[in-house]
């Protein structure tokens, strides 16, 4: 009986194993930092127009609510909206359309319409129209743009380093809102 060619090779099965395996990292650093610090700027910067001009009402977090607040924003919802608003919409029309132009092009809108809905109310920080359109077209664009980004890169995975960047962006709206609470505003 013989082996078939290149299922054996002896460099392959060498005992010891190699330890010059160089291991992809799981994350994507410079884009996921880079992606944070752009989101950083607009969605702040944006929902603080909307405040100044009253365009959008006050947020109503009772300070009793703010632990299960801080729990869901930095433990469930990046990994939970990552997985079903960036990661599950491009697989699904990966497989359905052979364009990636067109791919990118509809996991884009399709992120952002139900990134907006998401957003909008039901909610102890209730959020109208346009506050939901802003906070889901800025999380769209810079959380797309790390999955995207991610993804040309060939360097760590689009999912842990969209979700990370969402974790230290809600991580600091967790952080801003305690503090304003703890000091007494």
């Amino acid at each position: 009986m013989t082996t078939p060619p290149g299922l054996y090779t002896a460099s392959a099965s060498s005992f010891p194993p190699s330890t010059d395996i160089v291991r992809e990292p799981l994350v994507n650093w410079r884009i996921c930092l880079l992606c944070y610090a752009v989101l950083l700027v607009l969605g702040p910067g944006g929902g603080m127009l909307l405040h100044i001009l009253h365009l959008v009402p006050p947020a109503n977090l009772t300070q009793a609510e703010l632990p299960q607040f801080v729990i869901a924003a930095t433990l469930v919802a990046p990994v939970l909206e990552t997985f079903l608003f960036f990661y599950l919409p491009y697989h699904v029309l990966k497989k359905l359309i052979s364009s990636p132009r067109i791919v990118w092009g509809l996991s884009f809108l399709t992120t952002a319409f139900l990134f907006v809905i998401w957003h909008h109310g039901g909610s102890h920080l209730y959020r109208n129209w346009l506050m939901a359109s802003h906070v889901g077209l800025t999380g769209t664009l810079c959380f797309m743009g790390c999955f995207y980004l991610t993804t040309q890169s060939d360097r760590g995975s689009p999912f842990w380093s969209t979700a990370l960047c969402h974790l230290f962006y809600n991580s600091t709206l967790a952080f801003v809102i305690y503090l304003s609470f703890w000091l007494g505003n």
